[in-house]
């Protein structure tokens, strides 16, 4: 009796999941999930690789988000810092040096991120980018593939991977390959949709005798 109930399930499963060349549908299907987000929290694991270190640095810490243009990342190993994002204000605080940098983020730079939050008009990316759908019907998660078209954007991205839960609809890895070939890896844990966040929770607050510096081409 189990194999009739698996040729079910597959079968059930197979009519509920896109085609694989269906990215329309994905992003209409990942847009409405974001409508239902209004706050969220995620643990994170950072990898960056450079040319200019011996081996990857890896940070971990809680990203907290709270609709529509909200997001706190904050990296408590291994040394503690806060990134606040508030609709087109950036801020980064370093305790152990005492300094806040600040910044301005461009259009551009928002239409990647809400991208990442699936609010992003698919229309309007494949002005930026060529985008890849990579879909296996047994695997839990789907793959998007950004190719920079513009030369703008590839001047600094050879591209950008995204792996997302094909239940929850969510990021669970990201990938950015940059230009010199260095790299940043998100893998993200531990979703909570639509939690009750701390009060304060966007809202950044500083020690007396912080220094105050902007970051130089938008924040980069």
């Amino acid at each position: 009796m189990r194999r009739p109930r698996a040729i079910l399930g597959c079968l059930l499963l197979a009519a509920l999941l896109p085609a694989q060349d269906d990215l329309e549908s994905i992003f209409a299907r990942m847009r409405e999930r974001q409508k239902s987000v209004n706050t969220l929290q995620v643990r994170f694991v950072q990898e960056k690789t450079s040319s200019l270190l011996l081996k990857p640095t890896v940070s971990e810490g809680m990203m907290s988000y709270g609709s529509p243009s909200l997001v706190r990342w904050e990296y408590t190993t291994p040394d503690p810092y806060t990134i606040l994002i508030d609709g087109d204000t950036f801020k980064a605080y370093y305790p152990t040096l005492k300094k806040l940098k600040t910044a301005r983020i461009t259009r551009m730079r928002h239409r990647v991120f809400n991208f990442l939050l699936a609010t992003e008009p698919l229309e309007k990316l494949k002005n930026h980018f060529q985008v890849e759908l990579r879909f296996a019907q047994r695997k839990p998660t789907f793959t998007l593939v950004l190719t920079p078209l513009t030369p703008r954007l590839a001047k600094y991205i050879r591209s950008v991977t995204l792996i997302v839960d094909k239940q929850l609809l969510l990021p669970v890895e990201l990938l950015i390959q940059e230009k010199d070939k260095d790299s940043t890896r998100l893998v993200f844990s531990n979703h909570a949709i639509n939690p009750v966040l701390p009060e304060g929770t966007f809202r950044l607050d500083v020690p007396p005798g912080t220094v105050v510096e902007e970051y130089q081409a938008g924040g980069r």
